[in-house]
Formats: C-alpha cells, sequence, structure tokens
C-alpha cells in the first residue's frame, strides 16, 4: 500500500521540488500586472523582506477611505425613498387626508363613518308567545 503511495505521488513530489528550488518571483509580479522581463531570483534575506509584517514609516498615518474602491450606486435609495413616499401617498389617500389637504383637487373624500343602526331590542324571554 505505501509503495503504491509512493509511486503515485513521488512525480508531483519531484516537480514540486524543483520549482521550488527555482524561486523565481517574475511569474507571481506578471501576475500581478508588473511588467517583469528579468527573472528576480528570491534568496532567503530578500524572502524573509518579503514577508515581513509592514509597518508605517515614523510620522505618517492611515487613510481609511480608499480613493480606489468602486462608487456606491444612489439607485437603491432612491428606489426606497419612492416606495416609501408611494406608500405614504397611498394611506394618507385612504383616510382622506390628501383630499383635504388639497381642497379636494386631488385624492378621495374621507370615508363616510358607518351609520349606527339601533340594536332591536330581543324579547322577553317570559314573554307568552304570539299564536297565529
Amino acid at each position: 500500500m505505501i509503495g503504491l503511495l509512493l509511486l503515485v505521488s513521488t512525480p508531483s513530489i519531484v516537480l514540486a521540488y524543483l520549482k521550488l528550488r527555482r524561486r523565481n518571483l517574475g511569474p507571481i509580479l506578471d501576475a500581478n500586472g508588473w511588467a517583469v522581463n528579468a527573472k528576480a531570483k528570491i534568496n532567503v534575506p530578500f524572502g524573509g523582506s518579503l514577508t515581513r509584517v509592514a509597518a508605517l514609516p515614523p510620522g505618517s498615518q492611515r487613510d481609511l477611505v480608499d480613493p480606489f474602491a468602486e462608487k456606491k450606486s444612489p439607485w437603491p435609495k432612491i428606489i426606497m425613498l419612492i416606495v416609501l413616499l408611494v406608500a405614504a401617498f397611498l394611506v394618507l389617500n385612504n383616510f382622506g387626508y390628501i383630499y383635504d389637504w388639497t381642497n379636494g383637487r386631488i385624492g378621495n373624500p374621507k370615508p363616510a363613518k358607518p351609520q349606527q343602526v339601533p340594536a332591536i331590542p330581543a324579547a322577553p324571554a317570559n314573554s307568552p308567545a304570539k299564536s297565529p
């Protein structure tokens, strides 16, 4: 089982070793948009300097605003504002406020209050029933 594992993985191990030994920075810089025609070899001190945590120079300060960030579109806020205004208009129109505020030029009049019909008193339970 171990022999089969070594047989399958040995070629990839050898290729990885050979690529790591070259330690060429050129393809990485090309992939990031830097035009580098020469092979930039990486030795141990140069590789260590690339992997250090960066520190700000003395007297400098961080700018938290990204000047290259994509600008946000104003359309979602505009659409939400329009939807809220239309909803408010419809609600106020249903209660007749738009009609009152525009002196009857726009909107629906206030809904009439339903007339309260007096309740018919029920017949007392112990009264004699009328017979035909």
